[in-house]
């Protein structure tokens, strides 16, 4: 009996140490408020260059989402911690409160129901294709041709924005754009919807077909998702983080870098500053 009472004793003891070093958050506590408490900024990453690249070796987390996930942390004073995620749950996720923040979202309708965004875009790109060198397309109009098979990664605003626009190909959908792409260089699908940046990343990689922005080419803004909750604190901060930064041209500054990185000239390739194309 003395050994129980001792033994109860000592994982009690135990427990509480644990529970200590675990911050505890008030339930109307703001996502700024448990970030600086929890000192630790989160943001959802995902195979998807030049965005989101995880080594294979070291398994480490780069590209211009990640990089912007440090600028924001380091202004807080805070780590930056990636966590791995889909864009089709990125939602979920965010409402769940395994992430602070997902880049890269964009602020669709849809998603504003369900997640916040601040006002400030993060940075712009255009929807382009990766298509067969000899290939008939040029334009959307083109693409969209009885026979020809579109590919696209589920749960992201070009599944929706290629839904909308396709009455006559064929759309195949994959989870992320490595996959995607695998599937054009196996000629199971013939174009590859995705934004730009990515799309010159993967062509670069693959040196297979051409990269092309079908007309019209349209400036998308693009964002980070957050959660809804009563307090606009961590929206407001990010907002201003967000301005500033890309007033400062810091979005181009990291695509570049991230090119550089993968031995691609940057010359000639739009940026994501719409006002420089």
């Amino acid at each position: 009996m003395d050994f129980s009472r001792r033994h109860f004793l000592a994982l009690a003891t135990a427990a509480a140490a644990n529970f200590d070093s675990i911050p505890v958050f008030a339930q109307d506590a703001t996502t700024l408020d448990q970030v600086k408490a929890r000192k630790q900024l989160r943001i959802g990453v995902t195979s998807a260059e030049p965005w989101f690249f995880k080594d294979p070796l070291s398994e480490k987390w780069t590209g211009i989402g990640v990089a912007m996930g440090e600028k924001l942390a380091a202004n807080l004073g805070v780590e930056m911690v990636p966590v791995e995620t889909t864009w089709a749950n990125a939602v979920a996720a965010l409402q769940a409160n395994q992430i602070d923040l997902m880049f890269v979202l964009d602020p669709t309708d849809e998603r504003r129901k369900a997640i916040d965004f601040p006002d400030a875009p993060l940075f712009y790109y255009a929807m382009g294709a990766l298509v067969p060198e000899n290939g008939p397309f040029a334009s959307w109009t083109t693409i969209d041709k009885p026979g020809t098979r579109i590919g696209v990664t589920l749960g992201t605003s070009l599944d929706k924005n290629v839904t909308a626009m396709a009455k006559s190909a064929a759309i195949s959908r994959f989870s992320n754009n490595d996959e995607a792409i695998a599937a054009f260089a196996a000629k199971r699908v013939d174009v590859v919807v995705q934004f730009h940046p990515a799309l010159v990343v993967q062509y670069a990689r693959l040196k297979l077909g051409k990269v092309i922005l079908p007309e019209p080419v349209t400036p998308v803004a693009t964002s980070a998702g957050l959660r809804k909750e009563q307090s606009t604190a961590f929206r407001d901060w990010v907002n201003t983080q967000f301005a500033e930064l890309y007033k400062a041209g810091v979005p181009n500054q990291l695509f570049a870098t991230y090119l550089k990185s993968k031995n691609i000239d940057a010359t000639g390739i739009p940026g994501l500053i719409k006002e420089a194309w």
